[in-house]
């Protein structure tokens, strides 16, 4: 098998060109969707990667299928719960709205108490 040096380091070819297969969770990230559907703005890839609470927002297959292999993409780079969570959540209908809302209020609230500690 080649070998050969990069960066001071040896690599067998065939290592290198698997690794270059591979996909990493933040490779879509900084990608953008002109609209979205929920908040009606453009938004990023990585933004509806863990827009809900660190899960992922519940149209994400929806909305970035025309784009990239979303679903193929999540399956790789997710838990199996989270990804059957994914699916779920866009079978499912809408929260309604104040339930939806009452819920933002909590995480924000939650993020904020992380963030800063009482004194």
């Amino acid at each position: 098998m080649a070998r050969f040096k990069r960066h001071g380091f040896a690599h067998d070819r065939e290592q290198i060109a698997n690794s270059q297969h591979k996909t990493m969770l933040t490779d879509h990230d900084q990608d953008v969707l002109p609209r979205c559907p929920r908040l009606g703005h453009e938004l990023t890839f990585g933004y509806c990667r863990q827009e809900a609470g660190r899960k992922p927002c519940r149209l994400i297959l929806d909305c970035w299928w025309e784009r990239f292999d979303v679903r193929s993409f999540l399956q790789a780079n997710l838990p199996e719960e989270v990804m059957a969570g994914v699916e779920r959540a866009g079978a499912a209908p809408p929260p309604p709205k104040v339930q939806s809302l009452v819920d933002l209020i909590q995480q924000a609230k939650e993020r904020i108490a992380v963030e800063k500690p009482e004194p």
